[in-house]
């Protein structure tokens, strides 16, 4: 096995650390996940989350069901040493109200 100091300056290592944030994101988002029963019904199918790049969106039909999912990524984070630096996460409904969570 070759690592990544022995490889050329000029390739990419396997394991930089965008890579191995990116699967430990995806590791506290299962977590965090498991076990939700909730989520928006698009197509038949319950969606929970969605991903794009480096944002990560929860989905609940309520409020207390996303302040649920947000607890639970809380913990989860802070397990892996993982902590939310925004000082605001906003919440919105269908409505145009926002709420702070």
């Amino acid at each position: 096995m070759v690592s990544c100091q022995e490889r050329s300056p000029t390739r990419l290592c396997p394991f930089s650390v965008g890579h191995l944030f990116n699967i430990l994101a995806g590791i506290v988002i299962r977590k965090t996940l498991d076990g939700f029963q909730s989520g928006v019904e698009i197509g038949r199918r319950i969606i929970k989350n969605l991903r794009y790049a480096d944002d990560i969106i929860l989905l609940a039909t309520s409020e207390a069901e996303l302040q649920e999912l947000v607890d639970r990524l809380d913990r989860i984070s802070r397990k892996y040493s993982l902590l939310n630096t925004h000082q605001r996460r906003q919440n919105q409904g269908n409505g145009e109200q926002q709420h702070s969570v």
